[in-house]
């Protein structure tokens, strides 16, 4: 398995003429908090893309590409701001994993329109394919029908079109849907209530006592699995992700003092909540796949799916949507076995979320970022099968 290309900032040499000095995403994004976010949502940026085909090296090899750009709406001399030269770099492309889209952000230059050119940096593989316009080097062809369409839902280096600055939030990446994860992950919640409230109907429970503990529980997940992210990530003082973690372990602290204060009992809120949680997260995590986030590494596999990290787009390991699988797969199974055998005072939402963990925790090891502890996952490994063993068991008796 190949690790993760990631796409950094390279200084600028011998770019003539170079008027301004841009930052990198980074820089953007620390240092202010939420007040730095919201500044960065609303800057005005310009986000282009360049293709490529790797070259048949032996093995991964760097690629580093310049943008340079100047903007044409300019009525008499041009700025500091109308004109920038940017280098990106790929540490790590595959061999054989198909085309590739590298977007550049650019930050600190005036609104407007743009004429951007890219070219290919040292003596890395030329594109293949027609010639366009500019220094940029040409797309190889044929494209697959995914490439085709990426390629036409973002701005392209390569293409004779002119591009505008966008809000950040806006910028148009190839393999990325602006707002896909909010939209999905509110998808996955509505589907979540919707199964709980067959499970109750089934078993002829009242519904408003185990809605109030639901609807309490995924606002304070929604509080958790932000604070976690934001925990998580401290010292990149990073606050624009969630984690699952948090989410979970928000709900469950929330849910555990309202069922205390509603007189719920524990295991009939457990079990009809399982299958609606374990199949709204599987929802979730196709959002994930289009918000560039919890990929894989790029790889020459013809399993591979196509998809971006926000940066680099290419042939990746599907992350996303094998643990969407996962997900998928056990919350159905729950949801028959709870309509068949009925409800189990909440081994059933234990044997699920422990067969989920255990999956998730093979899944983790697939992704492009490397784990933060490697004790940590053996541990989180070895009490989820033995959670899974207990209520199997338990289930069985």
């Amino acid at each position: 398995m190949t690790r993760r290309s990631p796409a950094r900032m390279r200084p600028v040499v011998d770019a003539a003429p170079r008027i301004n000095v841009v930052q990198s995403d980074k820089e953007a994004l620390t240092g202010g908090g939420f007040t730095a976010l919201l500044e960065s949502a609303a800057q005005q940026i310009l986000a282009v893309t360049y293709w490529f085909d790797p070259a048949p090296h032996v093995g991964p090899y760097p690629v580093t590409v310049r943008f340079s750009g100047r903007r044409i709406d300019v009525k008499g001399r041009l700025s500091p701001g109308d004109r920038f030269v940017q280098d990106e770099t790929i540490e790590e492309v595959v061999p054989g994993s198909g085309p590739i889209s590298l977007t550049t952000r650019v930050r600190g230059i005036n609104p407007g329109e743009w004429l951007v050119t890219a070219r290919m940096l040292g003596s890395a593989h030329p594109a293949h394919g027609p010639r366009e316009q500019g220094n940029a080097s040409p797309m190889a062809g044929p494209l697959s029908p995914i490439a085709r369409f990426w390629r036409r839902w973002a701005p392209s280096a390569e293409s004779a079109e002119h591009v505008r600055t966008c809000p950040t939030p806006l910028a148009r990446v190839p393999g990325i849907f602006p707002g896909i994860w909010g939209a999905m992950v509110t998808l996955g919640m509505a589907v979540a209530l919707a199964l709980q409230f067959l499970v109750i109907s089934a078993e002829h429970l009242a519904l408003g006592p185990v809605w109030m503990v639901s609807l309490v529980a995924i606002v304070a997940g929604i509080a958790g699995a932000k604070g976690w992210f934001i925990v998580l990530y401290r010292r990149e003082h990073r606050i624009e992700g969630w984690c699952i973690q948090g989410f979970i372990t928000g709900a469950i602290l929330a849910a555990a003092i309202l069922l205390v204060a509603l007189d719920v009992p524990a295991g009939v809120l457990l079990d009809v909540t399982a299958p609606g949680l374990l199949v709204a997260m599987a929802v979730g995590r196709v959002g994930c796949f289009f918000a560039g986030c919890c990929g894989g590494p790029p790889t020459a596999s013809r399993w591979g799916v196509w998809s971006s990290d926000q940066r680099v787009g290419a042939r990746r390991i599907p992350t996303q949507l094998l643990e969407s699988v996962l997900a998928l797969s056990l919350g159905l199974g729950v949801l028959v076995a709870v309509l068949v055998h009925g409800l189990a005072g909440g081994a059933f939402f234990v044997a699920g979320l422990a067969a989920y963990t255990l999956g998730r925790q093979g899944l983790l090891r697939l992704r492009a970022e490397p784990r933060k502890t490697r004790l940590g996952g053996l541990a989180t490994s070895a009490l989820a099968s033995l959670v899974l063993i207990a209520a199997i068991v338990l289930l069985a008796r």
